[in-house]
């Protein structure tokens, strides 16, 4: 009689937890500036970057690292149906021994079998409530043949034809799956020889596959840092993701919410498309100093982009390759990318409206362009409004200016995941004075009692 109770007990947690799943596909909300699922919820790409995920790892494991992430927050992953790294595990670019390719280099060649696990991946991800950010064919860094389809592409064996033929396999294939979004490029903008390959497998897809939106992966410098940069395929991109390794890569464009505050409202939804490789080489600050690594994901979130990403590792493991990825799910970047999730999604993150003016914020906003500007974010409703001080200190909010009934202000710490009630204010007090509990950094969060929110994060 236990045993059939414990089932009944699990069956109604499998219900409600795929109750709370999104429900394919999505798409661009009316007003253009985020996703949607298929019941017009309001999707927050919370991506992680997992490249050689559906090469390197048998089914089981596969499913165990996507019920891991989840676990943390992420919704999202980033992976190539096609890998060829010789750092990612699985020898690639096979599978479990199956070649992508029956003649090697050859794209016109698939092997099904191949092709039937990766149909497995995404229908798993898919009932797991997963969106799959999907790159044909990662070509990778231009000059290092270990990374990459590149050189594989224009070797002899293949042609052009040959991979609008194998585009076109991908959209007959692909096209009623509701879980992708596809990605063009990987690292690499596809100019010169390599045009004609990536532009025909695009062709070949969208031949078929009328459907999923584009996205793209090209080169972290300017201007292919945003998908829509990279002028070979602005045409084909519907969401304007930002890939930034190392934020020096934007040039004038640096700290990284300049960029993002420039490109909002221009007619693509933004999102940061990959970003954060904790503790990947070089090892520069952008990917082993916490704080910048923060800074870049609240500052994002509060500027606009309706999105952001992350990659976990340590100094002699990357998530990326598989090699040794249950390691790394607890690791402190994995811990606070939760908590960046649950502050946003405690929030009506898909109402934030940048505040780029100086009447809220009458004091202590910072040097638009210094790495401590403070960034903020109002709700189009003005149920909350979210400040992000970068190091810590003192500002001054006046508060009539929110247009709120009553106010509760809390702070919110990113390292921690907690909040503390600071004060409840009402909105005819001219201003008012907020100065973080440490010098490091934290995040204001101003309530409308009206909507009666919870405490954030929670």
């Amino acid at each position: 009689m236990k045993s059939k109770y414990l089932l009944v007990i699990l069956l109604l947690l499998d219900i409600a937890a795929s109750a709370q799943n999104p429900t394919f596909p999505v798409k661009l909300s009316q007003n253009g500036k985020f996703l949607v699922d298929n019941h017009s919820k309001p999707f927050l790409i919370k991506e992680i970057s997992a490249w050689g995920l559906i090469q390197a790892l048998s089914e089981q494991d596969e499913s165990a690292f996507v019920d891991s992430v989840k676990k943390k927050g992420f919704n999202t992953l980033m992976v190539s149906i096609i890998s060829y790294d010789t750092r990612f595990a699985g020898n690639p670019p096979n599978w479990q021994g199956i070649s992508p390719f029956k003649v090697k280099w050859d794209m016109s060649t698939y092997d099904t079998a191949y092709f039937a696990h990766a149909d497995r991946f995404l229908r798993m991800a898919d009932k797991k409530g997963v969106l799959v950010l999907l790159v044909p064919c990662y070509l990778g860094y231009k000059g290092d043949q270990s990374q990459g389809w590149w050189g594989k592409v224009l070797d002899s064996h293949n042609s052009p034809e040959k991979s609008r033929a194998y585009g076109e396999f991908l959209g007959k294939r692909y096209k009623d799956f509701e879980n992708i979004i596809w990605e063009a490029g990987g690292d690499n903008r596809g100019d010169s020889l390599l045009y004609p390959h990536l532009d025909n497998i695009i062709q070949g897809i969208k031949e078929f596959d009328d459907k999923h939106l584009w996205t793209g992966h090209f080169e972290s410098a300017w201007p292919t840092n945003w998908s829509s940069g990279n002028k070979l395929y602005a045409r084909y991109i519907d969401l304007d993701g930002l890939y930034d390794f190392e934020e020096k890569n934007l040039g004038n464009d640096t700290p990284q919410y300049k960029t993002e505050l420039e490109r909002y409202d221009k007619g693509r939804m933004i999102f940061q498309l990959d970003q954060s490789y904790e503790q990947d080489i070089p090892h520069g600050k952008d990917n082993t100093d916490y704080q910048i690594i923060r800074r870049k994901n609240y500052d994002g979130l509060l500027s606009g982009c309706a999105g952001t990403s992350f990659s976990p590792g340590a100094p002699d493991n990357q998530c990326y390759t598989l090699t040794n990825w249950p390691s790394l799910m607890n690791t402190e970047g994995m811990q606070e990318m939760r908590y960046c999730f649950r502050l946003f999604t405690s929030r009506a993150w898909q109402k934030l409206m940048p505040d780029t003016g100086s009447k809220i914020i009458i004091a202590g906003l910072g040097y638009y362009g210094a790495a401590d500007y403070v960034c903020a974010a109002q709700a189009s409703d003005r149920s909350t409004y979210i400040a992000y001080l970068p190091r810590g200190g003192v500002i001054a909010v006046q508060l009539s200016a929110l247009k709120m009934s009553g106010i509760r202000a809390w702070w919110y710490n990113p390292r921690t995941g907690k909040a503390k009630h600071t004060a409840c204010l009402w909105p005819y007090q001219y201003s008012q004075t907020f100065t973080t509990p440490t010098s490091e950094d934290w995040v204001l969060v101003l309530d409308n009692e009206t909507f009666r929110l919870g405490e954030p994060g929670k």
